[in-house]
């Protein structure tokens, strides 16, 4: 799950702002970090996702929504399959941002779909819900930047 940058930039704010600058002793130091602050408060509307990784999580999930119809038909759960299918054909497809969240949501309702199987029957479709999870963990900490928490440590 993407978290928007608007929510992680609002809480770097109110960490900088709130926890750090009382601590913050000279004048030269707090008016580096209202600038940093003022910064990010300009930046935050500005900031648009990537497509490419919001395209990746919406095709992921539209292949595991697949698969989970195509099990649900051969077991016999036809209104089932219909129900993920229109749930992912629902899902927008612009912006990305909103055809992910669309379609992620459409995989939390798959599992709702799926536990109305036997165990065996529904365990391809788990696994094709699992594997997409896991791809979409992957893909979010491809994502990450190296750690600064040596640094951090050091104070």
């Amino acid at each position: 799950m993407l978290i928007p940058p608007e929510a992680l930039i609002d809480g770097c704010m109110r960490t900088l702002l709130e926890a750090v600058l009382p601590d913050v002793g000279s004048r030269f130091a707090r008016g580096q970090l209202y600038a940093v602050a003022d910064v990010l408060q300009n930046l935050r509307d500005r900031i648009e996702p990537k497509r490419a990784p919001l395209e990746e999580e919406a095709r992921s999930a539209g292949e595991a929504l697949a698969r989970v119809a195509a099990v649900l038909g051969e077991a016999g759960r036809a209104d089932l399959a219909a129900a993920v299918r229109d749930a992912a054909a629902a899902a927008p497809e612009a912006p990305p941002a909103e055809r992910a969240e669309a379609l992620e949501r459409a995989v939390v309702e798959a599992f709702a779909q799926i536990s109305a199987l036997p165990a065996e029957r529904a365990e391809p479709a788990r696994r094709a819900l699992a594997a997409h999870l896991a791809q979409q963990a992957l893909r979010e900490v491809a994502l990450l930047k190296a750690s600064l928490l040596t640094e951090i440590s050091k104070g």
